[in-house]
């Protein structure tokens, strides 16, 4: 029996398979209403604990095109979820209804959870500002069909990058391509560590200081800072008193900021947001840039660009059916696109104690703790550093421990590296170590706990 596929994250994919889907993508694009055939009798779940209107029904139509069904809980304020279900139990319970499984959520990681506990794909549309992997296909379907390729491409991204998973999703996959990326955040919404961190670790990315003269007017009132996998690792962020420059741009992304998804405390001036219009985009370099939006918008576009032939954003959201209809067709196995095993990060092991902890609160892990398999992610081994599986956010902890020797050690101790991911122990600090019966090994005071 084949293992079960889901896309919960972009790099479920790998990047052969994400070609075979824009080619699947163009075939359906050129014959929206030819394929009413081949999911017929199959039925696609959509639950959506968030607003959504572009994600929803643009797979609500891809199925139908296909020829299957939809089941649709548009609003979880109605559901069972109301009176206290847990998504672990939802997800069990639609999974008996349907052949595929379409979840957006509030909380990040909560596709993840929810693949753990489905019998059926669980796809991913949306898991808090973490991310969203068909957006993500949608927008390099886009590119693709623009530019004719992705590799070696300069893309900027604009507006709120810190709260934004289209982003997220959007970078990961762009430096898989081995494309460029320009970052224009709005001031204080920069990218967050952690993504910079896993660009830099997992796809050698370097974050550079860009020199953003030839951009006019868009970079104006921003520090604009170049990922390339193309330029050398010791031209690390700020060091570089002239910066790299920036030349022509394929793409700008603009982004809403995501106020729905702002910590407590977020403050933001939408008087001074950054804005695009024909001034912006006035720019030599920017003269040819196809403008991208994942939508809704605000006013961050002016209306006034509607009618620029750089404008795709409208194009974008169209193509979001084909491509949901690629998507589909994939994971039901009616068309032969998803070639090999599911791409993934890295294996997870299963926490073995609580000195250890997701810091953050918008995390499934967090939110919802019932059916949550408290487990890690490796980072790096020295200093070790470990990431929560489901918000792929870092893990703090103070010492960790090894089970078979009860001893412990400080994150940065050489000895860290003899110890097996399913030995691992985590505590907050010295005392809740002594407390579980491991003593002190050699190095277990070289930093001070967490």
């Amino acid at each position: 029996m084949p293992t079960l596929r889901h896309l919960i994250s972009i790099d479920d994919l790998s990047l052969v398979e994400m070609e075979s889907i824009f080619e699947k993508a163009r075939e359906f694009e050129e014959d929206l209403g030819g394929w009413a055939d081949i999911c017929r009798g199959r039925i696609a779940a959509t639950l959506f604990y968030e607003p959504s209107t572009r994600t929803r029904l643009s797979f609500e139509s891809a199925m139908l095109r296909l020829g299957g069904g939809v089941i649709s809980a548009a609003d979880m304020r109605t559901s069972s979820a109301s009176k206290g279900e847990s998504l672990a139990d939802t997800v069990r319970v639609v999974a008996g209804y349907s052949d595929v499984l379409i979840l957006r959520h509030q909380s990040e990681g909560a596709a993840r959870l929810a693949a753990e506990y489905s019998s059926v794909p669980v796809i991913n549309a949306g898991d808090g500002s973490h991310e969203h992997p068909t957006q993500t296909l949608c927008d390099l379907y886009s590119l693709w069909c623009e530019r004719g390729h992705i590799e070696g491409l300069d893309v900027v991204f604009a507006g709120d990058l810190r709260y934004s998973r289209t982003v997220h999703s959007f970078a990961y996959a762009l430096a898989r391509f081995r494309a460029n990326i320009v970052c224009i955040p709005q001031a204080g919404f920069d990218l967050p560590a952690y993504v910079v961190r896993r660009l830099r670790e997992e796809f050698g990315v370097e974050p550079v200081k860009a020199d953003a003269s030839r951009l006019g007017h868009l970079a104006a009132a921003s520090d604009v800072v170049y990922l390339t996998p193309q330029k050398p690792h010791q031209l690390s962020l700020f060091t570089d008193p002239k910066g790299m420059s920036v030349g022509h741009v394929d793409a700008v992304y603009m982004t809403r900021p995501q106020t729905e998804r702002f910590e407590e405390g977020t403050v933001l001036d939408e008087t001074n947001y950054l804005r695009l219009n024909q001034t912006q985009l006035a720019a030599d370099s920017l003269r040819d840039a196809v403008v991208m939006h994942p939508l809704p918008r605000r006013d961050e576009i002016s209306s006034d660009m509607d009618a620029d032939p750089r404008s795709i954003y409208f194009k974008q959201a169209a193509r979001g059916v084909p491509i949901r209809m690629a998507i589909l067709s994939s994971l039901l196995e009616t068309e032969v696109v998803l070639q090999g095993p599911a791409v993934v990060a890295g294996p997870t092991w299963p926490s073995q104690s609580a000195g250890m902890a997701c810091i953050n609160p918008g995390c499934i892990c967090n939110t919802e703790e019932r059916h949550v398999r408290r487990s890690f992610r490796l980072a790096t081994r020295l200093p070790l550093r470990v990431s929560c599986p489901y918000c792929s956010q870092e893990i703090t902890f103070g010492l960790v421990g090894c089970s078979s020797r009860h001893q412990f050690l400080a994150r940065d101790a050489r000895e860290v590296r003899k110890i097996r991911p399913e030995d691992m122990v985590f505590f907050r600090d010295e005392a809740q170590g002594v407390e579980a019966g491991y003593s002190p090994g050699a190095g277990a005071s070289q930093v001070p706990p967490v």
